[in-house]
């Protein structure tokens, strides 16, 4: 564990903070640059959780879940993919999203919302439709130099995405601000949703000449499901921890053991076969 990670903490908390909302651009670019440093050592992650040996065995997840950090404010967690894998199409809603690759190679496919059609049938079931601005798709490297190897999702702009591990598994480390589960005003506690896309017909492109795509809300991918990797808590935030519950606010930090349900702290999807889906971050 190193004081770099203790450094993106401390700046994640000023960052996401209610009172420098004023602020929150400036402090982005500060923690980005933060961010940009880290490293799978910096996380105390044992590097065999992203070797090809982990995903032999038949009854291992495709993606591992390693939540380090949730509170009201914002979360911290890692996610491993096996090679050639793909996180499903998902959103992060009215969200703010750092992501850093710490060991391996992604392909990163993002959205942005341009507008949106929600009905309702009439036995409850919920259809959305999001037209959406097509992202350039990037790579990002764990191996990269600072510049450009950490992305970035807002409120607004690449808020939905699909994360593809490639040239052998991968593992990310992202912050996400507020999670899904906070109550935000006018949309509460929103959901993580997936999507598939549906392409328009004729040359769809924006004005500034991106191309255009609906995409359609399903439900949670039978593919996707995850397992989970104990994670041993740093002092610097168990100290922080302590703080916050003595001042009567509500967090929650995850030491989990192998079978531990990710679902219990942080909001997921559970398809009708009854695997556990987590959300991650973006491009």
């Amino acid at each position: 564990m190193t004081s770099l990670f203790a450094r993106v903490f401390r700046q994640a908390a000023v960052t996401f903070e209610q009172k420098n909302a004023e602020r929150l651009l400036t402090n982005l670019q500060s923690l980005r640059a933060l961010m940009e440093q880290l490293t799978l050592a910096d996380l105390n992650l044992d590097p065999a959780v992203v070797t090809p040996e982990t995903f032999e065995p038949a009854t291992k997840a495709p993606c591992t879940f390693i939540d380090i950090y949730d509170s009201d404010a914002f979360t911290m967690s890692v996610f491993v993919l096996r090679e050639n894998y793909t996180m499903p199409l998902h959103d992060h809603p009215r969200m703010n999203g750092l992501l850093k690759v710490v060991a391996g190679s992604v392909r990163i496919q993002s959205f942005s919302e341009i507008d949106r059609r929600e009905e309702q049938d009439a036995d409850g079931t919920e259809r959305r439709h999001v037209l959406v601005n097509v992202e350039q798709e990037k790579t990002l490297d764990a191996g990269q130099g600072p510049e450009g190897c950490c992305g970035m999702l807002t409120p607004t702009e690449r808020n939905f995405h699909e994360i593809t591990a490639i040239g052998g598994p991968a593992a990310f480390f992202d912050i996400l601000s507020p999670p899904y589960n906070a109550d935000i005003p006018v949309y509460g506690k929103r959901a993580c949703s997936f999507y598939r896309k549906l392409l328009l017909p004729g040359d769809a492109a924006s004005a500034d000449g991106r191309r255009r795509m609906v995409l359609e809300k399903i439900p949670t991918p039978n593919h996707y499901y995850c397992d989970t990797e104990h994670y041993e808590v740093p002092d610097f935030i168990r100290a922080n921890i302590d703080t916050v519950l003595n001042q009567r606010a509500h967090f929650s930090v995850m030491a989990p053991p192998s079978s531990y349900n990710p679902m219990a702290a942080r909001v997921a999807r559970v398809d009708d076969g009854g695997n556990q889906a987590s959300c991650g971050s973006l491009s």
